[in-house]
């Protein structure tokens, strides 16, 4: 084999290496601006969800006029969704849900016409957890003391031996009871059935500085508001 025909066959073997190594790097790089790019969309997708105001109060969007169409506006079309949930004593009650499949996130709207949703009438948060910040800034799972602070002094709930037991029945002029248009309710339930003591039971209406309700050791089930018209 002549000098010549060697020379061109090593330099036609580093142009093909060449290549392949500069395919493969350009496939990395192309997989790697993929991966940024979809890095960049959840993350964007995060803030967009983060951007969504999850605090409770008389102010938009929770107004009189709202509709679904308003809701659907603040939190997103697919997560304003009618349903049917149970109520007291065995009823049925027509809400609109918000984040309805998003137990953190979750809130029911309650209208005063029910077939045309108008005339927005409540809104409630419940369950064992809620990223919710609701009037004074009280929680899901906040402990008495906490409702107090918010609310600048003790106030009054109905005995817990019932199913409708726990619910603040008097804000006592605190700062709960002056939150602007709306009205706060709130419900409190005791740690477990043992904590329940028999002096907060059905007939009874203490304040939250009770010793017996201390000894129930109460937190927020539910946190909500309502108009009064």
């Amino acid at each position: 084999m002549s000098r010549r025909f060697s020379v061109i066959l090593l330099a036609g073997a580093c142009l093909a290496i060449a290549a392949s190594c500069g395919g493969e790097t350009a496939a990395n790089s192309t997989a790697a601006g993929e991966m940024a790019d979809s890095r960049r969309m959840s993350n964007s997708a995060a803030a967009g969800a983060a951007e969504v105001n999850l605090t409770l109060g008389c102010e938009g969007p929770f107004t009189p006029e709202a509709t679904p169409a308003t809701l659907a506006a603040a939190f997103g079309r697919e997560n304003v969704i009618p349903e049917t949930v149970a109520g007291p004593d065995g009823t049925q009650i027509n809400v609109t849900a918000i984040y309805p499949e998003d137990p953190a996130r979750r809130a029911e709207v309650t209208f005063r016409n029910e077939e045309e949703r108008t005339g927005l009438m409540s809104v409630r948060i419940a369950g064992t957890t809620s990223l919710w910040v609701g009037p004074g800034g009280v929680r899901i799972g906040d402990g008495v003391e906490a409702v107090e602070a918010a609310n600048g002094g003790p106030f009054q709930i109905s005995g817990f031996n019932s199913d409708h037991g726990g619910y603040v029945i008097g804000w006592n002029g605190g700062k709960l009871d002056n939150v602007g248009e709306c009205f706060v309710h709130a419900r409190l339930v005791p740690e477990g059935e043992a904590a329940s003591p028999a002096s907060v039971g059905d007939d009874v209406q203490p304040l939250s500085t009770d010793a017996a309700v201390r000894a129930a050791r109460p937190h927020v089930a539910e946190i909500g508001i309502r108009w009064a018209r």
